[in-house]
């Protein structure tokens, strides 16, 4: 191959990836989502990425627990459970939720019969978009999430002091809740998502 048509393919491949990121592009905007124009090299990264968004967008949406329910993996109800039969079965769908790409954070104020109960009653049953679940996609619950009602949970339990301060610099109106020690120590034994996320 010559210099020439080297140059030739490369300015067709450069073309296709053009003409198929404005097609991602224009069906973002018109699922209401906003990207912003590029100026550099389009990668194949990015077109990946948006190709995602997109998928992530119109797919249907089924819950967690129907996933795992149609991949054998079926759940006691909370007050069925005691004990030792607790925590096995919470240890079991913590890990089952990792294989459907469903990952926890901030679970250290709830003991174990709590923490099973939302995971029952709020987790496996909410609506998500029926992803591939691949080991390039997750989900992420936090239940200390400071941006949705929780930041109570996140400033008494898990956010440093200069967090706390910033946060009472930034919304004066929130009083401040007194620090307190986490009860549980089970955060740091939960399995963690590896490689880029889905769009939450």
């Amino acid at each position: 191959m010559t210099n020439e048509d080297d140059k030739i393919q490369q300015e067709t491949a450069r073309a296709e990836r053009a003409f198929r990121r404005e097609h991602l592009v224009k069906q973002i905007r018109e699922l209401g989502g906003e990207v912003p124009d590029s100026n550099c090299e389009i990668s194949e990264l990015e077109l990946s990425f948006l190709a995602r968004v997109v998928a992530w967008e119109t797919r249907p949406f089924s819950t967690h627990g129907e996933w795992l329910a149609q991949h054998s993996y079926v759940f006691d109800p909370p007050d069925e459970l005691r004990g030792p039969a607790l925590e096995k079965e919470l240890g079991r769908l913590i890990d089952a939720l990792a294989v459907a790409r469903v990952f926890l954070m901030h679970t250290d104020h709830l003991s174990d019969a709590e923490l099973y109960t939302r995971l029952w009653n709020d987790v496996l049953d909410a609506d998500a978009p029926d992803f591939a679940r691949t080991a390039s996609d997750a989900c992420h619950w936090d239940f200390a999430d400071a941006g949705a009602g929780e930041e109570q949970l996140w400033l008494m339990y898990y956010a440093s002091e200069e967090q706390r301060q910033t946060w009472v610099h930034e919304f004066p109106d929130v009083k401040l809740p007194p620090r307190k020690n986490l009860p549980y120590r089970r955060d740091r034994r939960l399995p963690v998502a590896e490689g880029p996320s889905s769009p939450p």
